[in-house]
C-alpha cells in the first residue's frame, strides 16, 4: 500500500509535488474515504478554499479537485468562476458538492456536480476520474518517449497525394443522400480545413418514423483527427436488431455507448471528440437530443434564435460520463442548426452579462431556407478572414419542418 498525503492545516504554496485528489472546502475527508484512497495508492492533500488556487499552481494533478461549495458566498462567485475556468482550460477535472446556483457550468466541460457528499455517491466519481487521468497521464509519457518522425523531402509529394487521397476516402463515408420528404427538408456544409477533415457528420433513416442525425468533431487536426472520425462514424450506434425485433437507441444512450468504445480504446495522442445526437420522429415532429461537449445546437423559430443547452462532457475522457437529454416539440417553419466549432466565428459569442450573442451576418441568413442558408454560411466562411487560432474545418446540419 502506498503512503497517502494529506495536509489539514493547508498546502505549502512553494512546495511543488504530485497528488491525484485535492480537496477544498470544510468538510473534512472521512475515514472512509481516506482509506479507499490509500488502498487504491492514491495521494491527496486537503485545503481551504482561500488557499485553492495557490495550491493548484503548485501541483501536478493526475486526478480531479473536489470542491465544497457550501462556503463560496455571492461575492466570490466571479472568483471562483475564473478558477473553474482555469481549472477547465488545464483539462483537471473538478467534482463540486454543495454548488451554488449561481455559478455557470455550462461550459465547463470537466467540471461535474455531486448531488451527494455519501460516499457511495462520491467515490465511483473519484475513482474513475484518477483512473482516467493515470491513464491519461501514462499515455502523454509513452507518446513523449518517442521523437517527432518528419518525412524526408523526397517524400513530400507522395504524402500530399496520399493526405488528399485519404481525403476523398473520408468523403465517402458521408450520406450522398438526404432523407427529405413532403414535411422535412435537410442540408448540410462540409468544409475541411485541409486535405482531411476532424469533422463527420450523418443523416440516416432508422426506421419509418425515425431519422437519426449527428454532427462530430475529432478534436486536433490532420491524420489522427481523421482517422478518429473514421472510429466515430463506425462506433456510433442508432439502432440494434436482434432476430426480427430493433431498438431505436435514445440519444443519451447513443453518446454513452460511443464514449465508452473510445474510452476502451486507450486512444494514443491525448484524441477525443465532441458530438451532438438528435433523433427525429417524422410523423409527432418531436426531435430528443443530446450532446457531447459540443457547440449548443440552435433553434430558429420565427423571429427567435435559441441555443438549446444540455449538459455533457467530452468523448473519450471519463467512462462514467452522464449525458442528458432534452425533448422538444418542433412546429412548422422551425429550422435547427447545428456546427463544428470551426464555424464558432461565424455564429457569435459569449458576451459578459449578456449570454450568448449572435453575428448580424448569422441572423441575416437565419430567415432563408434551410438550403439556402446553408449555402449562405458556406459563402460566410468561404469569404471570412480566420485568424491564425481560428482557422478549423467547418462544418454544419441544418433540418427545416416546411410549412403544410
Amino acid at each position: 500500500m502506498k503512503t497517502q498525503v494529506k495536509t489539514t492545516t493547508g498546502c505549502q504554496n512553494t512546495e511543488t509535488s504530485t497528488v491525484h485528489v485535492l480537496f477544498a472546502g470544510q468538510r473534512p475527508v472521512s475515514d472512509d474515504l481516506s482509506a479507499l484512497l490509500a488502498a487504491c495508492g492514491c495521494r491527496w492533500e486537503s485545503v481551504c478554499l482561500e488557499e485553492l488556487e495557490g495550491c493548484v499552481k503548485n501541483r501536478t494533478i493526475i486526478g480531479c479537485v473536489v470542491i465544497d461549495g457550501s462556503s463560496i458566498d455571492e461575492q466570490q462567485i466571479s472568483e471562483f468562476q475564473s478558477l473553474a475556468e482555469s481549472l477547465d482550460a488545464d483539462n483537471i477535472a473538478v467534482i463540486i458538492y454543495h454548488c451554488p446556483e449561481s455559478l455557470s457550468l455550462e461550459n465547463l466541460t470537466l467540471t461535474s456536480v455531486a448531488e451527494s457528499v455519501e460516499l457511495e455517491q462520491l467515490w465511483p466519481r473519484i475513482d474513475s476520474t484518477v483512473k482516467n487521468q493515470k491513464r491519461l497521464h501514462e499515455k502523454l509519457k509513452r507518446v513523449n518517449k518517442f521523437p517527432e518522425v518528419r518525412p524526408r523531402p523526397d517524400h513530400t509529394d507522395d504524402l500530399a497525394e496520399q493526405l488528399e487521397m485519404a481525403g476523398h476516402v473520408q468523403r465517402n463515408f458521408l450520406p450522398t443522400q438526404l432523407p427529405n420528404s413532403d414535411k422535412i427538408r435537410w442540408a448540410r456544409v462540409y468544409r475541411p480545413a485541409d486535405w482531411v477533415s476532424g469533422d463527420i457528420y450523418d443523416i440516416a433513416r432508422v426506421d419509418e418514423t425515425h431519422i437519426g442525425f449527428y454532427l462530430a468533431d475529432a478534436v486536433g487536426h490532420s491524420m489522427p483527427a481523421a482517422l478518429l472520425t473514421m472510429f466515430l462514424k463506425q462506433a456510433t450506434t442508432m439502432r440494434q436488431t436482434i432476430g426480427n425485433e430493433y431498438y431505436v437507441f435514445q440519444p443519451w444512450e447513443v453518446m454513452r455507448m460511443l464514449n465508452q468504445r473510445m474510452c476502451e480504446q486507450e486512444l494514443s495522442g491525448c484524441l477525443f471528440a465532441t458530438s451532438a445526437y438528435g433523433l427525429l420522429n417524422t410523423e409527432k415532429l418531436t426531435l430528443k437530443y443530446a450532446r457531447a461537449g459540443h457547440p449548443y445546437p440552435i433553434l430558429i423559430r420565427q423571429d427567435r434564435i435559441v441555443q438549446l443547452q444540455t449538459r455533457g462532457g467530452l468523448l473519450g475522457i471519463f467512462e462514467e460520463a452522464e449525458f442528458q437529454q432534452q425533448t422538444l416539440q418542433l412546429h412548422p417553419g422551425d429550422k435547427l442548426f447545428i456546427y463544428s466549432d470551426g464555424g464558432e466565428p461565424l455564429i457569435g459569442e459569449d458576451a459578459d452579462g449578456h449570454g450568448f450573442v449572435f453575428t448580424e451576418a448569422f441572423q441575416e441568413i437565419c430567415h432563408l431556407p434551410i438550403e439556402e442558408m446553408l449555402a449562405a454560411y458556406n459563402e460566410m466562411a468561404e469569404n471570412h478572414t480566420f485568424g491564425p487560432g481560428e482557422i478549423d474545418d467547418v462544418t454544419a446540419i441544418g433540418l427545416e419542418i416546411l410549412p403544410q
